[in-house]
């Protein structure tokens, strides 16, 4: 089954999976299924693999694509370095 799933560069991947090993929440940003922009404090439980896409499995119940997060805490995915951080300062 054809996808248009890029998989992610390695060391974003390893930024990513240390985040989920500490079980803490991070400040996410990514794209949904329907192309929306999403930010939100959550914790990464863990990984999965479907159809060959990897998601993260996030606390809330959701799952993210990889190649559709934008950043994690401070750090941007690459391929959104440019990418306009919009949180809140609140």
């Amino acid at each position: 089954m054809p996808t248009d799933y890029q998989p992610i560069d390695c060391n974003f991947y390893d930024v990513l999976e240390a985040a989920a090993t500490r079980k803490q929440p991070v400040y996410l940003q990514y794209f949904n299924d329907l192309r929306q922009l999403c930010q939100e404090s959550v914790a990464i439980k863990t990984f999965v693999t479907r159809d060959h896409v990897e998601y993260a499995q996030l606390a809330s119940g959701e799952e993210v694509r990889l190649d559709r997060i934008i950043r994690l805490d401070d750090t941007p995915a690459p391929g959104f370095a440019d990418y306009p951080d919009y949180r809140c300062g609140c």
